[in-house]
């Protein structure tokens, strides 16, 4: 199981503890969050690190630097901070006057000695972690920052929350909400797309995750204000319910539905969203066939069309996790 695997299942844990703790116990599936977080933001850097020993032990190899088993046993071992570069210089062959070219070589790689790959288990603090990831997606001067720039500040600031909960005796009482929770939740999400480009693919392949995320923002947009959403996704749970045992608890039928017909659910929560743009696009039709229209028909048709474009954009992100073009 590869790395990324590996997050995506804990990730599926933590969105299991929301389905059963939410509305009211969800300070728990929050704290995860901000666990998997600094784990998936060590783990992208001990990636950067040990494709970068790659990448420099090919371009050595280019350069007709490292050319025998021996010159990769003692480049393995200047990576692992064994030897220092002098040494590393001697070993290859080149002595004190290779150590200029052989510097130039690996200073276009600047992780191979990181801390992520050599010393994994380094009391790094959240802020450096951040700090260190950040320059992977910096942008040109008066460009637009990278998405992941603003996801990485807010997982900080999540985690400089959730301190408090361990930390300050003050805060152990402090509250996290449904929406906070949700926040998290998302922000989460978002980032591991920014971080993993396979990261969308594995969550395609796995309907039990697909169909969380899914469920998951849909309820963030939802408690963001936007009610129009909860109409379809409690139809799709009826339309399932019927014929799925759970217990009366509607906390454990969403949760049951979720997790072991995840599937069939998602599917139906799509054809709930369809179904609604249909109705109020041939509401919209209907008025923009009136011959004359009244000062409320024309304020019902601007809220009909933006709440068509509110559906339509859950329907649009409910295709990409299902991948329909």
């Amino acid at each position: 199981m590869s790395r990324l695997d590996d997050l995506i299942d804990l990730i599926q844990t933590t969105n299991e503890v929301y389905f059963i703790t939410a509305p009211g116990r969800v300070r728990t599936a929050y704290i995860l969050v901000d666990d998997i977080v600094e784990l998936t933001l060590k783990t992208f850097l001990q990636e950067r690190a040990l494709e970068q020993r790659e990448n420099c032990r090919a371009a050595l190899e280019t350069a007709n630097l490292v050319t025998s088993h021996n010159h990769h046993s003692s480049l393995r071992r200047y990576f692992e901070g064994e030897i220092d570069l002098a040494q590393l210089s001697n070993d290859l062959g080149r002595g004190a006057a290779g150590i200029p070219t052989i510097q130039t070589q690996i200073a276009a790689f600047p992780l191979v000695q990181h801390w992520s790959a050599n010393s994994p288990d380094a009391r790094n603090t959240f802020d450096s972690i951040v700090n260190e990831v950040k320059p992977f997606f910096s942008t040109p001067a008066g460009a637009s920052p990278h998405p992941a720039i603003a996801l990485l500040d807010e997982a900080y600031n999540r985690h400089k929350t959730r301190n408090k909960f361990y930390h300050d005796h003050q805060q152990t009482g402090l509250t996290i909400d449904d929406e906070k929770c949700l926040k998290a939740l998302c922000g989460m999400f978002d980032l591991m797309e920014q971080l993993f480009p396979d990261f969308r693919a594995k969550v395609q392949a796995s309907n039990t995750v697909r169909c969380q995320i899914g469920v998951l923002r849909l309820k963030r947009t939802a408690i963001g204000g936007q009610t129009e959403l909860v109409r379809p996704y409690d139809e799709a749970l009826d339309q399932l319910k019927r014929d799925h045992r759970y217990d009366v608890e509607r906390r454990s039928v969403e949760h049951s539905l979720v997790h072991t017909v995840s599937d069939r659910f998602f599917r139906a929560l799509r054809e709930q969203f369809a179904n609604t743009i249909a109705e109020v696009q041939a509401r919209v039709n209907k008025i923009n066939g009136m011959a004359r229209q009244t000062a409320d028909h024309r304020t019902e048709l601007a809220d009909k069309q933006r709440l068509i474009a509110i559906l339509q954009q859950q329907l649009n992100e409910i295709n990409v996790l299902l991948g329909i073009p």
